[in-house]
């Protein structure tokens, strides 16, 4: 998970888990579609209300960003916000992240540790892929938020916490609780709101603004202006699926940044081979005759889709768009092209 570089002087982070990480890494969630307008807006009226919050979402959608939002739009923004990932603890360790220990209270206990609970006290504690943690991790959690008390490890007197709780998963809790998994209790407990960021497949309106803002942000962590993106690879980004969402995008977008031969244009051939590759052909290659009556043919049946077009002529879609240039056909217009 990558962490934010601009945190709030009072974010704190937990061992494997930085406090927020992100749809751009930044502190705002980027896109137009109605699903981030839906999330912005709920957002805004969550300010106040300190009801505990589940978001849902595929890796890579920006979970953590919203749980970043939640905390600096809430009335507890100058008070910690502390991230623990529940994946990253080992079960014999979770307790002791999370309510703390008195020192001695075990071999390696050299000193005492308060736990991330206390650690948020007055403020937000945000408990990452929440449905990774086992049955009894799940009963002492929800002890905790019954009672508003923990009790450290090696103490037998229990501690008042005052804390705004929101948590994450990639996983279908409700479908888990049917399982046994997880349990029912708690996933009422913490699913009072419930926020879902949908993958990027359902909302591809946001994938250019998002890159943009990825570009940005990576050019300006390596300390170089911000290439231009061309319209094939801004084509190609938005017809691949992104199976790992934004994350998956970051990466390829730095791979391009890095692999790029012309530092001030990214082209699709920048992009890693399994988005920027044209795949195996669905369709009839033409067979030859002349360079603009082939491509006319292949663009009237893919009924201007630049990217069919490719697949029937078995090739990529940037060498599409040079064989539109040396034709004379302007490939941004490619669309309204017909026999």
């Amino acid at each position: 998970m990558d962490s934010l570089r601009d945190t709030h002087p009072r974010e704190r982070e937990s061992d494997g888990a930085a406090v927020g990480a992100a749809a751009t890494e930044q502190n705002d969630l980027v896109g137009k579609s109605r699903a981030i307008e839906h999330i912005r807006a709920m957002i805004r009226r969550l300010r106040r209300p300190n009801s505990t919050t589940l978001i849902q979402g595929e890796t890579g959608t920006g979970k953590e960003v919203v749980a970043l939002m939640l905390h600096r739009n809430s009335e507890r923004a100058a008070q910690p916000l502390v991230a623990i990932n529940c994946a990253a603890i080992p079960d014999t360790l979770i307790e002791g992240e999370l309510f703390g220990y008195e020192k001695g209270a075990f071999s390696s206990a050299s000193q005492a540790h308060p736990g991330k609970f206390r650690l948020a006290d007055k403020g937000t504690l945000f408990l990452d892929e929440v449905g990774e943690l086992s049955l009894a991790a799940q009963a002492k959690i929800l002890r905790s938020l019954e009672s508003g008390e923990v009790f450290p490890l090696g103490s037998s007197k229990a501690v008042q916490v005052d804390v705004r709780l929101v948590a994450a998963t990639n996983r279908d809790l409700a479908s888990d609780v049917e399982r046994g998994s997880f349990r029912a209790d708690l996933y009422y407990r913490l699913a009072v709101i419930q926020l879902r960021i949908p993958p990027l497949r359902d909302r591809r309106e946001d994938i250019v603004p998002i890159a943009r803002a990825l570009l940005t942000r990576i050019c300006g962590e390596i300390g170089m202006p911000a290439p231009v993106m061309t319209n094939g690879l801004l084509a190609a980004l938005e017809e691949h699926d992104w199976p790992g969402n934004v994350r998956e995008m970051r990466n390829a977008l730095e791979h391009a940044v890095v692999v790029a031969l012309d530092p001030g244009e990214l082209d699709i051939e920048d992009l890693p081979p399994s988005i920027g590759a044209a795949p195996p052909p669905s369709g009839p290659i033409f067979p030859p005759g002349s360079e603009r009556e082939t491509l006319l043919r292949a663009l009237a049946s893919a009924n201007g889709k630049k990217a069919e077009a490719a697949r029937m002529l078995n090739c990529s879609r940037m060498t599409l768009y040079r064989r539109l240039e040396r034709a004379g056909l302007d490939h941004g217009g490619a669309r309204a092209v017909e026999m």
